[in-house]
């Protein structure tokens, strides 16, 4: 079973307007409210196509009963330590005239000492149960950035594969646990290591020096540019394909989705990525922050195609 962590998981409210003016007044078309966070996006991915997904994390007293009540619906396994205070809203702002979204997202809840304790204990039950560990999104107040390290390291004693997305800190902390993979975005991965990323050839080198610190292999999703996936010894690239896009909040999550589901099945290197953006453009079809569904990846998957570049 693939496990995903959501520390910080959330409601978002998307609005669409057509052609978003900044500081003036925008006219919603349409709006809709979904249960999120990067982890939970991936679990509904997974479910949605078919594999077997387990959501564990945080929740919150007040408004949580949303986050389970849905998950439940949708016969996708959770545990989560419920903490005090209120389940966020973030606001996302789709334009759809540029396919651009805005995000105004809160912080979350303060997590104490004792809490943060109780989720690594309850994460290890779960590892002997676990193929696959996804540690996903940003953490609230009062959770340390080595959180995804400490449970990288608790995953390898039970040799299970880690997959971390995330950002900053976090990111540079848990690569020094050797995850198997981690998909930053470019934007991510120029921020983390300060270098300029403006070709191919720059992802391949820049994530050849993330592996040389001990990743096995590291996605780069470049939103319309498409993704690439590189290891030690090769490198692939997915251009994706012309589609409508009706949103873009979690098409970065789908495309981990796909490549667990590629990894879980035991899948080459070039399906993975092939998967992942398959997912991916699955999602992209959906408005609001919605999983792509079974029916859209049957139907992108015969239309991406991976090539190596090195």
């Amino acid at each position: 079973m693939i496990t995903t962590l959501t520390l910080n998981p959330c409601i978002d409210r998307t609005v669409t307007v057509d052609g978003f003016t900044y500081g003036g007044t925008n006219h919603v078309e349409n709006f809709r409210c979904d249960v999120s966070g990067k982890g939970i996006n991936v679990s509904i991915a997974l479910n949605n196509i078919g594999e077997e997904t387990r959501c564990l994390g945080f929740n919150y007293m007040d408004g949580g009963s949303l986050l389970t009540d849905f998950l439940n619906s949708e016969k996708i396994s959770n545990d989560f330590l419920n903490v005090n205070g209120q389940l966020r809203t973030n606001i996302k702002i789709f334009d759809k005239k540029a396919s651009v979204m805005s995000e105004l997202n809160e912080s979350g809840n303060f997590v104490n000492g004792d809490c943060i304790a109780d989720l690594v204990k309850k994460v290890e039950e779960y590892l002997p149960k676990t193929s696959l560990l996804v540690l996903d999104g940003s953490v609230p107040p009062g959770v340390s950035k080595d959180i995804y390290k400490t449970l990288t390291d608790k995953a390898r004693e039970y040799g299970v594969k880690t997959v971390i997305d995330a950002y900053g800190e976090l990111l540079l902390e848990g690569i020094k646990a050797g995850p198997y993979l981690i998909k930053p975005n470019k934007d991510e991965l120029e921020e983390a290591f300060g270098e300029k990323i403006q070709s191919k050839e720059d992802a391949v080198r820049v994530a050849r020096k993330i592996i040389g610190q001990g990743v096995g292999m590291v996605c780069v999703s470049m939103g319309k540019g498409g993704a690439m996936l590189i290891t030690e010894e090769k490198a692939y690239f997915c251009a994706g394909t012309d589609i409508e896009v009706k949103g873009v909040q979690g098409a970065g999550d789908s495309l981990v989705a796909g490549m667990c589901y590629a990894i879980v099945h035991g899948l080459s290197c070039a399906e993975m990525l092939r998967y992942g953006v398959a997912v991916a453009h699955g999602s992209l079809t959906l408005e609001g922050t919605q999983m792509c569904t079974l029916e859209s990846f049957q139907k992108m998957l015969p239309l991406i195609h991976t090539e190596e570049i090195g």
